[in-house]
């Protein structure tokens, strides 16, 4: 029985080896389908082979532990079946073929001979080391190592489970590809990857997943967390997951989206990049770049980067309408089992928070800025936040919605160090250096808490309250803002050019203050001067000050008692009366008297008047002021002012009145008015009623009314004036009345009229334009050519009115000697003179050869004048007119061997110019003895001439310029020295019957070095005849000063420049021991003027001589005196002598000063400096008896 099986199966084996051979030698397709590297041939064995033929072919069938191998490859089944024509290999029963590391098994199978590929039905199994896949049915390519698995197919690899509709696997590669509702899971991570397609590579362990893709990841409370995007890669052994384009991210409420994202689960950190945004139902966060930092897969930080934004807003019934946005650079959120524990974020960071909607109310809203703001959150609502790091903001409070004017009023501004905000008490903490403001309250403290709810808040560490300009300090304060009412516990203040100083100051109103325990002073020293003390005080702010009772003390010493006292402290403008000036017999003139008593009326800002009169002991004489001011900003604005005097010694009476108004009607046009009168000569120079000087020596009287307006095509301009010279006929009157002197012959006319009036003046002047520019030449090519011609048009029309004395005659009458005599008569002559000017003017520059400047101009001038020369009425004329000049500009440089001197630049530039107008003949007449005369005498700027003119001008011009070295330093002295010679020369000067055509040569030369000197001289020359020098005129100036040694403000010290005043400025004490060095200045400057005056043979001269020195020979004392010499006369003009004293809170001055004729002038005063009513002064100038006002 053994041997009989072993017989069969020996047979078989045989006979399997011959049907291999059989099939492989009748099988021709197959043979020419075989590459050059043929595959080996199928070996067949089984236990029972048979075979026969069919309409398919031979069929052989194969029964019983069916083996066929190929190759490496071995499939085994129960039963097969062999197609020889098809070559078609099919089994039944626990179908298994191994490949290398990799073994299918299935139910059935059909083996491809040809294609070498294994399809396979029925509990397929693919198994790769690791690796099992499992599908309903399959396909495998033994050639290619793939195995393809359908019909919803499912791989495991150690503790991770893939599925879909259908997949692929590579062997080489070991690379799974599934298809169709793919699921991996990776049960040891815990993680789910859901797409239409997954690549898994079984080697590197990652997974690639698009169509669709998501990865979910589970934490250790079994909380999901997940990652969508257009492709997924994902690595189970690095746990290193990779999104790629249209990222989101869910996890419970949190929502995200990105362009890119990647996940080290591992290190349990993300990042998202690409316009990433990340939100819940209350906050949207977003940046350049957000970073997820989780634990146990549990997000715990976000930190945003690159301009991050967090946006908060109340989406719950309690929070509705609460918002909060936060930004910076960089932005940080903490979480706390998965709800939002802070916010934070840096690098110029920025928040607005609105507050809750509450009915009738608008919302709060708070915006803080700083280097960093903190947001910290519970119950997922705003709890507080912090700011820090220069931190400032702006908090508007709710009010009612209706009132428009408290949302603009109820702001409060603060900054410090750190800025905290509770919001559920509704409070803001200022903290390390508080500044808080509130409409025109300051407060700044250490520490400041600033209730919402209750408006109050209360500061520490050394407050400092400034409201409106009034400043209080103190250790502790309390204020309410609704009622303005607050407290400051040792407290010091100071309003109005007082210190206050309190055991508790209280403000209980916008303009009162209780003050308990107080004193009062202007002196700051910590140990006062003098002070007034009181146990009660009531301050009422900008008005007075009342105290009871009051004690004066100077130093600590008690010097007066009163029961109560007034002190006024009302500043600015208001009205009130003038606290008169008394004097006592001290001045050379007016002795005693009694001046600037009156009264100041102010009702508005925009207008005030101030009346006010003097009484003069000595004369006995009164005056009467009257001024008033008005002002509309932008509008109008002017001044009048008048006077009214009488002297009862003379019986006479006089008056000035002055006025100025400006007004602008509209942006284009502008009317101003000026006028100046006086009743006589006299009282203008009267040094009796207190005048200035400036006005005492003031001889020209002007009053005018002017009107201008700016179009876009033209400007017109008209005015009328009046002129008076007060002093016109003073030179023809005789000189002592009827004194025995006597005034110039009759007929003599007065050298300056005595009034001169424009009635009116108008004119109108058109745009200047460039040829070029004319519509006619736009795009031709004139237009370049023309482009710096330029046209000029104006038309001007003038009506004067003049007055002239003159001597009319003589009045004769006998004197006291029985003798006769006479005086001069004056008459006054009177001329008015209208015309009419057009003018027409064109221009050019042009630059020739690159350093030649030539400009022609040429002039036409249009007019009608009221009469002429002959008597002809509304006459009009015409001329015309040429005119060139030419210049240009020569450098020289050099360096001459001298120190310091880094170089030189002489510069010379030449000027001339040429003028031409020809004769017109119609212009001109001879008179009765043949001489040609002018038809028209030119007036008010209007004139034409007939004569012919033909003149050259020329002027030469240079200029020295210096670098010196000053150290490491180079200084450049622009134009050290300068000279000009300027002349003309007359073409026509034979047919005038000159002697000459050249003019006298002018020479200007100015000299300024910098430091102690300076100098300027002119001169005229005429070489033809008499001596070449005709005028002479220099000034010398010298300016010498000793300033302070540099002290701790690091101030220079030397000479030169303009001395300082006296100083008058307070320092702290010692300060002078270590920074005062003794100062003074002295400048001084000559002046001479000489020349051939008038054709006089004799040369006459002028030399003056001015000094100012001032000495401050202690940082308290100082010194001063100026004078003015007439050194041809040998006398003093002016001398004046001042002395000063600075005291701390105490000034002390005294001055004198001497004019020519002798009168002199005292002024002594002492007193507080900045309480005005504790003095005591005496002087000409003015002076009271002093006291407590």
């Amino acid at each position: 029985m053994n041997g009989a099986r072993r017989g069969t199966a020996g047979a078989a084996g045989l006979l399997a080896a011959a049907l291999g051979a059989w099939l492989a030698a009748v099988a021709p397709g197959a043979a020419r389908a075989q590459a050059p590297a043929e595959e080996p041939p199928l070996n067949i064995a089984a236990d029972r082979v048979s075979g026969g033929r069919t309409a398919q072919g031979d069929i052989v069938d194969l029964e019983g532990n069916l083996r066929v191998t190929r190759g490496r490859a071995v499939l085994t089944a129960e039963t097969g079946r062999y197609l020889r024509s098809q070559g078609m290999l099919f089994l039944d029963g626990r179908v298994r073929m191994v490949d290398s590391t990799l073994t299918v098994t299935c139910d059935r199978a059909r083996y491809s001979e040809l294609l070498d590929v294994l399809e396979l039905e029925g509990n397929v199994v693919v198994t790769d080391r690791d690796a099992t896949l499992r599908a309903p049915r399959g396909r495998y390519d033994r050639a290619a190592g793939i195995a393809e698995l359908e019909g919803g197919f499912e791989g495991r690899d150690r503790r991770q489970r893939l599925t879909g509709d259908r997949g692929v696997y590579v062997r080489d590669s070991s690379i799974v590809r599934a298809r169709g509702h793919c699921r991996g899971v990776d049960e040891e991570n815990r993680l789910e990857l859901e797409a239409e397609a997954i690549d898994y590579d079984r080697r590197s362990a990652e997974a690639r997943a698009w169509g669709a893709p998501l990865l979910r990841s589970r934490d250790e409370r079994d909380r999901v967390t997940v990652l969508r995007a257009r492709r997924l890669h994902l690595n189970t052994e690095t746990r290193v997951a990779e999104a790629l384009d249209s990222v989101t991210v869910e996890r419970d409420s949190l929502r995200g989206r990105a362009d890119y994202a990647l996940f080290d689960d591992r290190a349990q950190r993300g990042w998202l990049l690409g316009s990433p945004r990340l939100w819940d139902d209350q906050t949207v966060m977003s940046g350049d770049t957000v970073e997820v930092i989780s634990e146990g897969r549990a997000p715990r930080r976000l930190e945003v980067r690159g301009r991050a934004t967090m946006d908060y807003r109340g989406a719950r019934e309690a929070n509705a309408g609460e918002s909060s946005l936060l930004t910076g650079s960089r932005a940080e959120i903490w979480f706390t089992k998965d709800e939002i524990d802070s916010l934070v974020a840096v690098g110029d960071a920025r928040n607005v928070y609105v507050g809750p909607r509450r009915a009738g109310r608008t919302q709060e809203r708070n915006e803080a800025q700083g280097d960093s703001i903190t947001v910290f959150f519970r119950d997922r609502k705003i709890d507080r936040a912090r700011v820090d790091g220069s931190a400032r903001g702006e908090y508007r409070l709710a009010v009612a919605e209706d009132d428009t004017a408290a949302v603009r009023r109820e702001v409060v501004a603060y900054e410090g160090a750190r800025i905290t905000y509770v919001v559920p008490k509704s409070r803001i903490v200022l903290d390390r250096g508080a500044t808080l403001r509130y409409q025109a309250l300051e407060l700044k403290a250490r520490r400041v808490e600033y209730d919402v709810e209750a408006q109050t808040l209360v500061a520490e560490g050394r407050p400092e309250l400034v409201e409106k300009g009034d400043r209080v300090e103190g250790q502790l304060m309390t204020y309410d803002m609704s009622t303005r009412v607050g407290t400051i516990y040792q407290a010091a203040t100071a309003y109005e050019r007082g210190l206050y100083h309190g055991e508790r100051i209280r403000k209980v109103s916008e303009s009162e203050l209780d003050v308990l325990g107080g004193s009062y002073s202007t002196c700051d020293l910590e140990a006062p001067h003098y002070h007034f003390s009181a146990r009660w005080m009531k301050i009422y702010l900008k008005d007075k000050l009342v105290a009871k009772p009051v004690v004066f003390y100077v130093r600590n010493v008690p010097l007066l008692a009163l029961p109560f006292w007034v002190f006024p402290i009302k500043p600015g403008r208001h009205s009130g009366f003038l606290f008169p000036q008394f004097e006592f017999g001290l001045n050379n003139r007016s002795g005693q008297f009694l001046r600037n008593a009156g009264y100041y009326w102010a009702p508005n800002d925009y207008f005030d008047v101030t009346l006010s009169g003097d009484y003069y002991r000595a004369e006995p004489s009164w005056v009467l002021r009257a001024e008033g001011l008005y002002k509309l900003l932008y509008r109008l604005d002017g001044n009048v002012r008048g006077s009214f005097a009488r002297n009862e010694r003379t019986q006479s009476e006089d008056w000035d009145f002055v006025a100025s108004h400006q007004q602008e009607l509209t942006p284009r046009t502008r009317l101003t008015a000026n006028a100046n009168f006086v009743s006589s000569r006299d009282y203008g120079t009267s040094d009796l009623f207190g005048r200035p000087i400036s006005q005492r020596v003031n001889r020209f009287l002007r009053s005018s009314m002017a009107f201008s307006h700016s179009a876009e095509w033209a400007s017109l301009s008209a005015y009328v004036d009046r002129s008076q010279d007060l002093d016109a006929d003073r030179f023809i009157a005789d000189p002592d009345g009827t004194g025995p002197l006597q005034g110039p012959p009759p007929g003599t006319v007065a050298s300056q009229y005595s009034t001169f009036a424009n009635l009116p003046n108008v004119s109108i002047a058109f745009p200047t334009r460039t040829l070029g520019s004319l519509p006619l030449l736009r795009g031709t090519r004139l237009e370049k050519a023309l482009a710096t011609t330029y046209l000029g048009l104006g038309s001007r029309f003038a009506a004067t009115r003049e007055k002239r004395a003159y001597v009319a005659g003589r009045a004769y009458f006998t004197d006291v000697f029985g003798q006769p005599d006479s005086t001069t008569v004056l008459g006054e002559r009177v001329s008015e003179r209208w015309g009419f000017s057009n003018t027409l003017s064109a221009s050019d520059q042009r630059r020739a050869f690159g350093w030649l400047n030539l400009g022609p101009q040429f002039d036409a001038n249009a007019v009608v004048f009221d009469f002429d020369a002959l008597g002809r009425r509304v006459v009009p004329a015409a001329t015309w007119s040429a005119r060139a000049n030419a210049s240009t500009s020569l450098y020289g440089t050099f360096r001459p061997p001298l120190p310091r001197i880094v170089g030189l630049r002489h510069i010379v530039t030449p000027r001339v110019s040429y003028g031409y107008s020809p004769e017109f003949r119609g212009l001109t007449y001879r008179d009765s003895t043949g001489a040609l005369r002018q038809r028209f005498v030119p007036f008010g700027g209007i004139g034409v001439s007939g004569f012919e003119q033909s003149f050259m001008s020329f002027a030469i011009e240079q200029r020295l310029q210096v670098k010196v070295r000053d150290g490491d330093r180079v200084r450049r002295l622009d134009n050290l020295v300068s000279l000009t010679t300027s002349g003309t020369y007359d073409f026509l000067w034979r047919e005038r019957g000159a002697k000459r055509g050249l003019s006298q040569l002018a020479w200007n030369l100015f000299l300024q070095p910098t430091g102690l000197l300076s100098a300027s001289a002119g001169w005229t020359t005429d070489f033809t005849e008499g001596p070449p020098l005709r005028s002479l005129g220099f000034n010398l100036g010298m300016s010498l000063a000793g300033r302070p040694a540099a002290g701790p403000s690091g101030a220079p010290h030397g000479t030169g420049g303009v001395a300082p005043e006296l100083p008058l400025e307070q320092r702290a004490p010692g300060q002078e021991a270590e920074t005062f060095r003794e100062e003074w200045s002295l400048n001084a400057s000559y002046s001479y003027a000489g020349g051939y005056r008038f054709g006089a043979r004799d040369w006459t001269t002028t030399q003056t001589l001015n000094a100012i020195a001032r000495w401050q020979f202690s940082p308290k004392w100082g010194l001063e005196y100026t004078t003015t010499a007439d050194l041809i006369r040998k006398r003093f003009q002016t001398q004046s002598f001042g002395l000063s004293r600075d005291i701390h809170c105490w000034t002390v001055s005294f001055s004198r000063t001497f004019v020519q004729g002798g009168e002199a002038e005292y002024y002594f005063r002492l007193g507080v400096k900045d309480l005005r009513e504790v003095y005591y002064e005496r002087g000409t100038r003015t002076g009271s008896l002093g006291g407590i006002q």
